[in-house]
């Protein structure tokens, strides 16, 4: 009689376990639109501006009849044009910190993110508002990385910013109770400011929490948030006459990195001009009167752009590539990405890097591995206003302190990279075509320009690296 009793009595508790399990798992969350800040990280240059409020008219046209519940939603080129390294996110949360104290959310997407506000709500009625949260699409590294500082792979989730990521405020104070954190987190340079932003929040114990509905592919009916785009649209590609190409190399890659560039990408454009410190008539190259310098640059950089502004067969172009000649271009793909951008004002293109940004102050910098490209209004400018500390300098930084002065802002395209195809996740290359990739070492370079040729997505990816690791 006892073990009956016992056994009925674990039955009744089993019941009562799996009800309160099941109200837990449905309960919600009273979060209105109202509760959330909307952040686009947008850019002033025209083109990205223009995607931007397209994506703020989007958010509008929703938000019709709502009332009183619907989102506060900012542009960062227009709600601070003065704060410097908003992208790299920290600066952002700042100014968010400042303006408001009842916001319970905030959702950081891009330009081309677009955004179903009532499934937004529904979807963050499942979250308390009062705890820790950082939701996003999360990617994460398959291999140890030189962009992410050879940190150990599959130790950390980190979202696709274009497919939204999501902070509550709990959380943000809490971040910026010890920001910076100078003995135990670098923000010196900012390279990856997802994989950054995550690496910072993990140091309060606080994982991204996957949500694949922030979707990176097109919209489907899960889709919270979506990508608009995966390569941009603005009718037909620039001539190639509008375009000029210089690749930076030396004498000991006369032999072993110029023939690659001159069996792939340079094919696809009839005006590029190789420099070196030595004249060697079979490439060709030229002499440009700077001696090689193992790293940085700069005096070989300088010296380039002044004669793209004197030599007649270059001034008239309308656009300076600078690549370096471990750099895998597809030009036709960069002269269809050009015609998004206006050439006769001053333009200053590329994958974006930053020094101190992160903090508020320093500049930012086009990281050269992946090309710089510059309309000739601009490279008029920093002829002008450029000078060189020393021939190694770093060139790629010394132009982005010059853009600081002229107060020019640096141009981030996505599509532009410093490294090779397997430096980047699986997701992050699905949702946008790529226009370059940098670096030989680990990997066959004419492996990588054929993906780069035929490149659609990840299943495109073939095998074009070898297995073993190299420390940099």
């Amino acid at each position: 009689m006892v073990g009956y009793v016992d056994m009925i009595t674990s039955v009744s508790l089993l019941f009562l376990y799996v009800l309160t399990s099941n109200f837990a798992f449905a309960k919600t969350f009273d979060t209105k639109l109202s509760d959330v800040i909307m952040v686009v990280v947008s850019q002033p240059n025209p083109y990205h501006a223009g995607r931007a409020r397209e994506l703020q008219l989007d958010l509008k046209d929703q938000i019709k009849g709502l009332g009183t519940n619907k989102p506060t939603v900012y542009l960062t080129h227009k709600k601070w044009p003065n704060k410097m390294g908003l992208w790299t996110i920290f600066p952002l949360l700042e100014k968010l910190q400042e303006t408001s104290s009842v916001t319970k959310w905030v959702l950081v997407c891009e330009e081309e993110t677009r955004v179903d506000l009532g499934k937004l709500q529904t979807f963050l009625q499942q979250y308390d508002p009062l705890e820790d949260w950082f939701i996003g699409h999360g990617l994460e590294d398959k291999e140890a990385t030189i962009i992410h500082h050879f940190a150990p792979p599959n130790k950390l989730k980190f979202p696709d910013f274009a497919a939204g990521f999501i902070l509550s405020f709990p959380l943000i104070n809490r971040m910026l109770s010890r920001w910076p954190d100078e003995e135990n987190f670098r923000a010196d340079f900012t390279i990856d400011p997802k994989h950054e932003l995550a690496s910072y929040i993990l140091m309060d114990d606080v994982k991204l929490t996957h949500a694949p509905e922030l979707c990176l592919a097109e919209q489907g009916d899960h889709c919270v948030s979506y990508i608009k785009q995966k390569f941009p649209q603005c009718g037909e590609a620039i001539p190639d006459d509008d375009l000029f190409v210089a690749v930076k190399t030396c004498e000991k890659f006369h032999t072993e990195r110029v023939p690659v560039v001159l069996d792939t990408w340079a094919k696809e454009t009839g005006h590029i001009e190789f420099y070196s410190e030595t004249a060697d008539s079979s490439i060709p190259t030229i002499d440009l009167g700077v001696p090689n310098t193992e790293r940085g640059h700069c005096g070989k950089t300088i010296a380039l752009m002044k004669r793209a502004v004197t030599e007649e067969h270059i001034r008239d172009r309308k656009w300076l590539l600078v690549a370096d000649d471990d750099t895998l271009i597809n030009i036709p793909r960069l002269r269809q990405l050009l015609a998004c951008y206006d050439a006769s004002s001053p333009v200053a293109l590329g994958e974006r890097y930053g020094y101190q940004v992160a903090k508020g102050q320093g500049y930012e910098y086009i990281t050269g591995g992946g090309g710089m490209v510059f309309s000739m209004p601009m490279v008029r400018r920093l002829v002008d206003q450029c000078t060189c500390p020393q021939n190694d300098s770093p060139d790629d930084m010394i132009l982005g302190m010059c853009l600081r002065r002229l107060n020019i802002p640096i141009t981030h395209v996505p599509y532009l990279h410093q490294a090779r195809p397997d430096d980047y996740s699986d997701g992050f290359l699905s949702r946008h075509i790529p226009v370059s990739f940098h670096k030989h070492w680990n990997c066959d370079p004419r492996a990588v320009y054929r993906l780069l040729k035929s490149y659609d997505g990840v299943e495109s990816r073939g095998d074009h690296s070898k297995q073993t690791h190299v420390e940099l």
